[in-house]
């Protein structure tokens, strides 16, 4: 048995254990951009994600049509990505993925190749967005986001909301499995401590078992996610170049004054 640190320690075994029902995400993804739309959607809009991992999103995305584009900051991510991916159907924009940070995707050299106010839809799903550590590094993100973004275009983040009156330990468990190969991840979530310097930090504790036939290897890592209740994302929002539009749950359907354990927010540029 090996014991080897980091979650993104192999990026094909973080794509097995994310990819199951990743094209119902998307099709709620399409339900929510197509509530918004003025018109009648084109198959070939530009779909942009940041922090798009493995691409696991954008795959089922340009299968259906879209072009699509996005980055992260994991190259060996970025490089699992662009070998798995082929462009949309019919298009004649490959896909475009760059190695790049959530707080600075604009001016990093890296992402050099990015073209402003193209971005017909962009997504930031499963907590992604809450990997920033501060307000202002939240803000500076939405204000790059604003630049990315087609006028009137959406920018759509699956967030979980924290509420301060409830803060409790919290257990998951993630499973995937493609062809001999078996993931399993335990996930636990301890609450930020308010009153202390992590009032405001939920602490993600996380171990993988990867069983394959030659044997059993593990994974462990932790990390922070910056937490939100309802009021601090709104006001938040309110002071970044995007507009709050809406709030859905994981199916597409709105939520109205609802708060979920994890929902998407519509923002709009």
């Amino acid at each position: 048995m090996n014991v080897r640190q980091g979650l993104y320690a192999d990026p094909m075994i973080y794509d097995i254990l994310h990819s199951p029902g990743t094209a119902l995400e998307v099709t709620a993804f399409e339900r929510v951009e197509a509530l918004f739309a003025k018109g009648p959607l084109k198959h070939d809009r530009l779909w942009f994600e940041p922090a798009c991992g493995t691409g696991r999103y954008l795959r089922v995305a340009a299968r259906r049509g879209r072009r699509i584009a996005g980055f992260d900051w994991d190259l060996g991510q970025i490089e699992y990505a662009r070998g798995r991916i082929k462009g949309g159907r019919g298009s004649d924009t490959p896909p475009q993925f760059y190695q790049a940070d959530m707080r600075n995707f604009l001016v990093d050299s890296t992402a050099a190749g990015y073209q402003r106010h193209t971005a017909d839809f962009a997504f930031n799903p499963v907590n992604s967005i809450r990997l920033l550590e501060s307000d202002q590094e939240m803000l500076d993100h939405l204000d790059q986001m604003a630049e990315i973004l087609r006028p009137g275009a959406l920018y759509m983040v699956g967030i979980s909301l924290t509420n301060y009156n409830w803060l409790f330990p919290e257990e998951d468990v993630w499973e995937g499995t493609r062809g001999r190969c078996k993931v399993s991840q335990l996930i636990n979530f301890l609450p930020p401590k308010p009153g202390t310097e992590r009032d405001r930090i939920e602490t993600a504790i996380s171990h993988l078992t990867v069983s394959r036939p030659r044997g059993e290897d593990h994974f462990d890592d932790s990390y922070g996610l910056r937490t939100y209740d309802k009021d601090q994302w709104l006001e938040l929002v309110g002071r970044s170049p995007l507009k709050h539009a809406g709030s859905f749950d994981g199916w597409g359907v709105a939520l109205g004054q609802r708060v979920l354990p994890y929902q998407l927010e519509v923002l709009v540029g």
